[in-house]
C-alpha cells in the first residue's frame, strides 16, 4: 500500500472519533480515517480474483470438465510398485502409527520451560507442554512451538569446520591436544564465552574447567538479560534474589514496563495465573485491576484496565512519586513533571492501599536496577512479600559472572590467546560500542560450537556443530531452582555434539557421553533420585531452591534521584522481538511469517513511532528515516504504533543477520548496531532524519477483514454486574428456512475467552506445527496469501494515543448454515453428522467461491506449491495424521479432526463414549491462559456447554444467522471507579 500523509489521516481520525456514539473498533489508522484512498487500495487488495472478472460462463464451463476428466483420471492411476517391510520383532511399548510422548524441557528465549514431545517412529513432530512441570503447566507458546522446525532445518551446521572447509572431531581433537601440549601452564590465554548458564551440570563443569585450569577466564553473556532485576535486588535486600510472584492472589497489579505475560521468565505459568483472575464467575466481582505503565506498547499493557503512556525515561519518576506516597522511606520530590499523572497516582496509591496484602508492584528488564529496588520496596511497605510475592536465593552465584565489557578489554590487552565460543553470536549481538566483530579478528585461534554456521563461526578458525536440544542429553533449571532433565527425542541428525561432550573432550575426561555426564552429576548430587520417574515426569523431585527472609534496607533509595531528562529529546528504545527475539531464531520460517501481536508485521521488524511522532515529522509506514546516536545510524522504515510515547521510538532487535540461513538472512534492520553496553535499553537524544525512500512491509493488519461490522464486543465489569445479559445482542437462535441438521451423539464445538486472550499467538504455531501449514515468504504475505488456519486479530478502540487494545483469534466457525457449503461447485466443503465443516482435498478444483463467501475469512488457498515436497528433513517433521495440500486447493481449520478421530477409535475399542475434555485441539492445548475451550455440545455437561450457557457468550456476526459452532466470551475490564472516563 502507498504511504499516506500521516498529518491527513491524523486528522481524519479526530474528525470519525469525534463523532462517533459508542464504541467503535478499528484495525489500522487509515481504517478509522476512513481515507478514500485506503479503501481504493482494500477493493483491490485481491488481485488475484480479477481474472474471473473478464471469464465468461463458457471458459468457466470448460476449466469445470476439464478439472473433472483429470480428476477421474488420477482415480484410474495403477497401484504402487514400492513395498514395506515390517519389524521381525515389534519393540516393546511401540505402536505403528500411535504417537509416543516423552517429557524433557527447554531452554528458551530467557526461559526454561517443561514440555512433552510428539515422537512418530522415532521423528519428533510436535510439542505440547508439561502438566507436570511448574513453568509449563501444559501449556507453551510460540518459541517452543517451532523449536521442531528448529531441530529439522537443513541449514543446520551438519560438519565441523576448519578455515570453511569440512573437517572431522577427529581432526580437532588433535589439533587441541597439540595446543594444550605445547603449554605447560595453568590455562592463561584461554578464555571461554558461553550464553547464560540454566543447566546445573553445565555449571559444575564450569567450575571444574576453572579449577582445571585456575588461568582461565569464563564470560557470560546474554543479548536479552536480567541484569537489572538482579541488581535490584541486591540493592533492595543486599543480596541478589529471584522473586516468585503469585498473580493469582493478587486483587491489584502495578506493572512499572514489565512484560509478565510476554518476555519476562516464568511467562507461561505467570499467564495461567494472571487470567484464572479474568475469569469471574457470574454475580461475582472477584475479577483483578491491572495498572500498567509503559512507553511501549506490549502484550501486558493491552490486558491493562489502565495503560497509562509515559516515556521510558520517566518510569523511574512515578515509581519514585508512587512510593512516596505509599509511604515508602525515599528522596523528597523534586520534579514536577508528572503533574498530569497527580490523580493518576492518588488513585493509584488509595487503590493499592486498600488492597495491601493483596496487590502486586513489578519492575521491567528495561527499567534500572533502582527501579525494581523500589518495587520490591514497595510489595514490602504494603505486605505483600509472603502473600503476594516471595523470593529465593538465585540458582548461580551473580557475582561469579564475568562480564562482555571484561572479555573486550581482555582481547584488547593481548591476554586471549584462545578463545571458546559456546552457543554466542557476539560477532551479530553484542553492543555496537564494543565492536566484537572487530575484536575477535584480533584473537589468534577462535572455535565457535553453534547450531548454525553464523556471524561468529565465520570469524572463527574452528567451528563446531552443536547437538540441537531434541536430540542431546543435558538439564536445566528454572530461576527459582526446579530442575528437570532434557532427553533426546532422536539421534543427532548430523555431526553435532552437546555442551557437555565438547567440555569433557577439551578437558581430557575420560566419560565424554552426554548421558553418562548428567548422570554422573545428579547421583552425586541426589544419590536417592529416582532416573526413570524424573524422566517420566519431566521434573526432578526435590528440587527447588527455598523461601528466603527478604528484609529490605532502610536507607536503599533514601538519596536516590533519577537523572534529569528533557521531555523533548527522543528516546530510542531496545526490545527483544516478540517473534525471532534476539535474532537465534531468525532462520525459523514458522517464527518468521507469524505476525507480530501488536504491529502485525511479518519478515521484518519496524522503527515504531507514535502518531504524535510521525504527524511532526509527516512520516508514513513503510517510510525509510536514519536513526543516528552517538555517532552510529541505522536505517530503518517506520510503523505508526498506536498507544507508542509521544517522544519514544522503539526498534526490535533480532534482524539484519547475514549469515542466520536461508530463510533469515537479510531481513529487516539490525538494531545491535545502535544499542551501547552502558544503555541496553534506552537511549537518548537520538536524532531523525528522511531518507525519500520506502518499502512496502509485510503487514497482515487489514488482512482478511470482516467488512464493517463489529467483531468484539467489550463491556467492563460494573456493566456485567448490572446487566448480565449486557453481552449478548439480539435473538440468540434467529428463525431459519433451513432443515435442521440430523441430531447425533456429538456435536463439536468451541469457546474463546476474550478476557483471557493474550494475544501471544501460540495457537498459531501449534496449529501450524500440528496440521502441516507450509510458509508462504513475505512476497506472498503481501499478497494477503498466509496460510494460517487460525489467526488472531487485533483491535483498537479510543483514541490512537492511548487506545484500548483487544485481541480475538479467529478459527473456522463450522457453521451450521454454513455459506461455504451453499456455493462449491463440485461439494468439495460439506458438513458432516458431528456438525463439522469439512473439506475433501481431492474433490476441491480450486474456484474460490467458499472464500469468497466465508464472512469470516478463514479459508487459505494454496496458490502455488507452498510445502516443500523437496527438502528430506522437513517432510520428516510432518504429522502423518494430516494431508498435505497441494497447489489449487483450498483449506482452513479443522477442529483437528485427526485427533477426533483417533478419539472415536479409542473409544469405540473400549466400547464406550468419548470423554469430556479427551480431545484436546493443538491450539486448545497450546494456550497458556487456557482462553481456548473445546468439547461436544450435545453433552449438556460438558466444559464447552457450560462455557456457552454464560452470559458473556455470544456469536461472531450472529446477525448473519450462520449458527457457528465457536462462539466467544465478551471482553471484560475492571477499571476504577475514579478513572472510568479513561474505559
Amino acid at each position: 500500500m502507498p504511504p499516506v500523509a500521516a498529518e491527513r489521516i491524523a486528522a481524519l481520525a479526530q474528525r470519525r472519533l469525534a463523532g462517533a456514539k459508542g464504541q467503535r473498533f478499528w484495525r489500522a489508522l487509515e481504517e478509522l480515517a476512513d481515507d478514500a484512498e485506503f479503501k481504493r487500495e482494500l477493493a483491490h487488495a485481491l488481485p488475484q480474483f480479477s481474472a474471473f472478472a473478464a471469464m465468461d460462463r463458457r471458459r468457466f464451463l470448460q476449466l469445470l470438465g476439464a478439472s473433472l476428466a483429470f480428476g477421474g483420471l488420477a482415480a484410474c492411476s495403477g497401484p504402487s510398485s514400492e513395498q514395506i517391510v515390517p519389524w521381525v520383532t515389534q519393540p516393546p511399548g511401540v505402536t505403528p502409527d500411535v504417537p509416543q510422548f516423552y517429557a524433557t524441557s527447554l531452554a528458551y528465549a530467557g526461559d526454561v520451560l517443561g514440555v512433552l514431545v510428539e515422537s512418530r517412529m522415532g521423528r519428533p513432530t510436535k510439542i505440547e507442554g508439561n502438566p507436570l512441570h511448574p513453568a509449563s503447566l501444559g501449556a507453551t507458546g510460540p518459541s517452543p512451538q517451532a523449536a521442531v522446525l528448529e531441530l529439522w532445518d537443513p541449514d543446520r551446521s551438519q560438519v565441523p569446520l576448519y578455515r570453511g572447509n569440512a573437517t572431522t572431531w577427529d581432526a580437532f581433537a588433535t589439533d587441541i591436544r597439540t595446543w594444550f601440549a605445547s603449554f605447560s601452564h595453568d590455562g592463561s590465554g584461554l578464555h571461554v564465552l558461553s550464553d547464560r548458564i540454566v543447566s546445573p551440570t553445565l555449571r559444575l563443569q564450569r567450575d571444574h574447567w576453572l579449577a582445571r585450569f585456575p588461568g582461565s577466564r569464563w564470560y557470560e553473556y546474554a543479548p536479552v538479560a536480567h541484569d537489572n532485576a538482579e541488581q535490584g535486588a541486591s540493592l533492595a535486600f543486599g543480596a541478589a534474589l529471584a522473586p516468585r510472584y503469585h498473580f493469582d492472589r493478587a486483587d491489584v497489579i502495578v506493572s512499572l514496563e514489565a512484560d509478565f505475560l510476554g518476555t519476562m521468565p516464568g511467562r507461561v505459568a505467570y499467564a495461567r495465573a494472571f487470567a484464572e483472575r479474568r475469569k469471574p464467575p457470574p454475580g461475582s466481582p472477584g475479577m483483578n485491576r491491572l495498572y500498567v505503565v509503559e512507553a511501549t506498547p506490549s502484550l501486558t499493557g493491552t490486558m491493562a484496565d489502565h495503560q497509562w503512556v509515559l516515556a521510558s525515561s520517566a518510569i523511574a519518576c512515578f515509581a519514585l512519586e508512587l512510593a512516596r506516597t505509599v509511604g515508602v522511606d525515599v528522596a523528597p520530590r523534586t520534579s514536577a513533571t508528572l503533574e498530569v499523572f497527580a490523580k493518576r497516582l492518588q488513585v493509584l496509591q488509595s487503590d493499592l492501599l486498600a488492597h495491601a496484602g493483596k496487590c502486586l508492584v513489578l519492575a521491567g528488564d528495561s527499567q534500572p536496577p533502582q527501579v525494581h529496588a523500589l518495587a520490591h520496596l514497595l510489595n514490602e511497605k504494603l505486605g505483600n512479600v509472603g502473600r503476594t510475592v516471595d523470593y529465593v536465593a538465585y540458582p548461580d552465584a551473580v557475582d561469579k559472572r564475568h562480564t562482555l565489557g571484561e572479555l573486550a578489554h581482555a582481547i584488547d590487552a593481548g591476554h586471549v590467546q584462545r578463545l571458546l565460543v559456546l552457543d554466542c553470536n557476539v560477532a551479530y549481538n553484542a553492543p555496537a560500542d564494543l565492536s566484537f566483530g572487530e575484536r575477535l579478528k584480533r584473537v589468534p585461534n577462535l572455535i565457535h560450537w553453534g547450531l548454525y554456521v553464523d556471524e561468529t563461526a565465520q570469524l572463527a578458525a574452528w567451528h563446531l556443530p552443536a547437538s540441537h536440544a531434541l536430540e542431546s542429553w543435558s538439564d536445566v533449571e528454572t530461576s527459582s531452582g526446579v530442575a528437570s532433565i532434557v532427553q533426546p527425542l532422536i539421534d543427532p541428525l548430523y555431526q553435532g555434539r552437546s555442551m557437555h561432550e565438547l567440555l569433557a573432550l577439551l578437558m581430557g575426561e575420560p566419560v565424554r557421553n552426554g548421558l553418562a555426564v548428567v548422570q554422573h552429576y545428579w547421583r552425586t548430587q541426589q544419590p536417592a533420585m529416582s532416573w526413570q520417574e524424573s524422566l517420566r515426569n519431566g521434573v526432578i523431585a526435590g528440587t527447588g531452591n527455598s523461601l528466603v527472609h527478604a528484609q529490605s534496607r532502610a536507607d536503599a533509595l533514601k538519596e536516590w534521584s533519577p537523572p534529569a531528562s528533557s521531555p523533548d529529546a527522543l528516546e530510542l528504545l531496545f526490545r527483544p522481538d516478540p517473534t525471532v527475539w534476539d535474532g537465534r531464531y531468525a532462520n525459523n520460517g514458522w517464527l518468521q511469517e507469524l505476525p507480530k501481536p501488536l504491529t502485525q508485521l511479518t519478515w521484518s521488524n519496524a522503527a515504531l513511532v507514535s502518531p504524535q511522532l510521525a504527524k511532526e515529522y509527516a512520516l508514513s509506514n513503510g517510510e525509510v528515516i536514519t536513526l543516528e546516536c552517538e555517532g552510529r545510524s541505522v536505517q530503518a522504515p517506520v510503523w505508526i504504533t498506536p498507544g507508542q510515547a509521544a517522544r519514544s521510538i522503539t526498534v526490535h532487535m533480532g534482524y539484519g543477520r547475514t549469515h542466520a540461513g536461508r530463510v533469515g538472512d537479510q531481513l529487516g534492520f539490525n538494531a545491535f548496531a545502535l544499542r551501547t553496553w552502558s544503555q541496553p535499553w534506552l537511549m537518548q537524544g537520538v536524532m531523525v532524519q528522511k531518507t525519500g525512500r520506502s518499502v512496502e512491509l509485510a503487514s497482515t493488519q487489514m488482512h482478511l477483514r470482516m467488512e464493517d461490522r463489529e467483531p468484539v464486543r467489550s463491556l467492563t465489569l460494573v456493566q456485567l454486574m448490572a446487566d448480565p445479559r449486557a453481552a449478548e445482542e439480539g435473538d440468540k437462535t434467529p428463525p431459519t428456512l433451513y432443515a435442521e441438521q440430523p441430531q447425533g451423539d456429538y456435536s463439536w464445538g468451541m469457546t474463546v475467552d476474550l478476557n483471557a486472550c493474550i494475544g501471544c499467538k501460540g495457537c498459531t504455531i501449534a496449529c501450524q506445527a500440528e496440521n502441516n501449514i507450509p510458509v508462504v515468504g513475505a512476497d506472498q504475505v503481501l499478497r494477503e496469501r498466509e496460510m494460517h488456519w487460525i489467526r488472531v486479530d487485533r483491535y483498537y478502540s479510543g483514541a490512537p494515543e492511548h487506545p484500548v487494545t483487544r485481541h480475538q483469534p479467529v478459527p473456522c466457525m463450522h457453521c451450521e448454515h454454513a455459506p461455504c457449503e451453499l456455493v462449491c461447485p463440485v461439494g468439495a466443503t460439506v458438513h458432516d453428522s458431528e456438525g463439522l465443516n469439512v473439506q475433501v482435498y481431492n474433490r476441491c478444483i480450486g474456484t474460490r467461491f467458499c472464500s469468497n463467501n466465508c464472512p469470516y475469512k478463514v479459508r487459505r488457498f494454496n496458490f502455488l506449491q507452498f510445502s516443500d515436497l523437496t527438502a528430506e528433513t522437513l517432510k520428516a517433521q510432518r504429522n502423518p495424521d494430516v494431508t498435505v495440500r497441494n497447489r489449487g486447493v483450498m483449506e482452513k481449520c479443522t477442529y483437528c479432526i485427526q485427533r477426533i478421530e483417533s478419539a472415536h477409535i479409542n473409544a469405540d475399542r473400549e466400547q464406550r463414549a468419548i470423554a469430556d475434555g479427551e480431545i484436546v485441539t493443538a491450539c486448545q492445548a497450546a494456550c497458556p491462559t487456557q482462553a481456548i475451550t473445546f468439547g461436544n455440545l450435545r453433552d449438556e455437561h460438558s466444559a464447552v456447554s457450560r462455557i456457552k450457557a454464560s452470559p458473556r457468550n455470544y456469536d461472531l456476526l450472529e446477525e448473519l444467522n450462520t449458527r457457528p459452532h465457536t462462539s466467544y466470551l465478551a471482553h471484560l475490564r475492571n477499571p476504577h471507579p475514579d478513572l472510568e472516563d479513561e474505559a
